[in-house]
């Protein structure tokens, strides 16, 4: 038996507006430094990130999630709120795309925080979106046993 693709509609990814929104949204509620990161204030990184996601091999809704906040934790692409940012576009995403995970907003801060130091020791992008991606769907998988 062949397993069913995990993706089966046409997937619905952010834009870069919308993930500099969401950066924007998060900093007007929890404070920081607005601008872009190492590319500098155009938000050339956001680009970069977003098409990444977009131009990946990855075809699991979960993995494709968690590409978006690798990309942008990874890249730095904002001056500061990356963490947020980047656990934010991974969830709008899931959420525009038909799931959702139980992961708690303790868990998600603590996952965003390994991500940044695992990223800055140098480890590999793809092994982190797996990594992530694996939490994703261990946790939706938990919730359809309940």
């Amino acid at each position: 038996m062949v397993a069913a693709p995990s993706v089966t509609r046409p997937l619905r990814f952010l834009s870069p507006e919308q993930v500099v929104a969401i950066h924007d949204t998060l900093l007007r509620r929890t404070g920081g430094l607005g601008g872009g990161g190492h590319r500098g204030e155009s938000y050339e990184g956001v680009d970069a990130a977003v098409q990444a996601v977009k131009n990946s091999y990855y075809e699991r809704v979960e993995e494709l999630a968690a590409a978006y906040a690798v990309y942008i934790v990874q890249g730095h692409v904002f001056a500061d709120g990356n963490k947020r940012t980047g656990a934010a576009a991974m969830l709008t995403f899931l959420e525009a795309n038909g799931r959702r995970t139980e992961l708690t907003e303790g868990r998600l801060a603590a996952m965003m925080v390994d991500l940044q130091r695992r990223a800055e020791s140098g480890e590999d992008a793809a092994r982190l979106i797996q990594w992530i991606a694996r939490a994703l769907a261990e946790r939706r998988r938990g919730s359809r046993a309940r």
